[in-house]
């Protein structure tokens, strides 16, 4: 007769039917995400820090398995086999194949907003405390942490877009855009393209301190095809 009480459950994604319930519930679950950033040298005005994607959620907790008043198997032993098969290769013949995954529940708990963890045992360590006469393991804790397989958002790569790490100018008092384009980039027809990347619409209203992104050869040409081309007249604004 069910007491209602939600208990964990630990189960292979492929084959629900191998799975793990806990004989006692955990008393502590850690999980922990790592968000990466795109962090370069600050100067003034320069964009926010850059998100570049989310890490994987890794989820530990202790599985206590206790083969107290069982009949059939006397032995917490296939339950400890189970975990170490989740962190075997199932078929080292097969190229890329890797361990089985695993789904971890357990009633409402919820982690990134959802109820089912799926990913991969990337740590585990079993801890047999008690044995029979036979050498029969009759109770053990297992800690182990499972890592989500799940494909984590990810933001704009730094290496490419108008805010990646790229070279940067400041401008200085009586610059024009041609002028930095030609001793930056060796080019003073580029301007144009210095312009549209930096969101410049009159140049004659340059400011001093201002900071520039540079475009590389490749957007040089793309920006060049959208703005008339780099033989078109060069505007004479300078940085006040």
């Amino acid at each position: 007769m069910s007491t209602g009480r939600a208990v964990a459950v630990l189960a292979e994604e492929a084959d629900p039917s191998r799975k793990l319930t806990f004989h006692f519930n955990p008393t502590t679950i850690a999980f922990s995400r790592q968000v990466q950033y795109n962090r370069q040298p600050r100067q003034a005005n320069d964009p926010p820090v850059q998100f570049t994607g989310a890490g994987p959620t890794s989820l530990t907790l202790q599985v206590f398995l206790d083969a107290a008043g069982r009949r059939e198997p006397p032995s917490v032993q296939p339950e400890i086999d189970l975990l170490v098969a989740w962190t075997s290769v199932p078929d080292v013949t097969k190229p890329g194949d890797g361990p089985p995954k695993v789904t971890f529940t357990w009633g409402h708990l919820a982690v990134n907003g959802e109820q089912t963890l799926t990913g991969n045992v990337s740590q585990l360590k079993v801890t047999v405390e008690r044995f029979d006469r036979e050498g029969r393991p009759l109770r053990a804790v297992a800690d182990l942490t499972l890592v989500s397989a799940k494909t984590e958002p990810q933001g704009t790569n730094p290496t490419s877009g108008a805010e990646r790490s790229r070279r940067r100018h400041v401008l200085r008092r009586g610059e024009t855009l041609a002028s930095v384009a030609w001793s930056r980039l060796g080019d003073a027809g580029a301007w144009r393209a210095v312009a549209e990347l930096n969101g410049i619409d009159d140049p004659t209203r340059l400011r001093v301190g201002r900071e520039l992104l540079l475009p590389d050869a490749p957007e040089r040409g793309a920006l060049g095809l959208r703005t008339g081309g780099p033989g078109a007249p060069a505007w004479h604004g300078d940085a006040r």
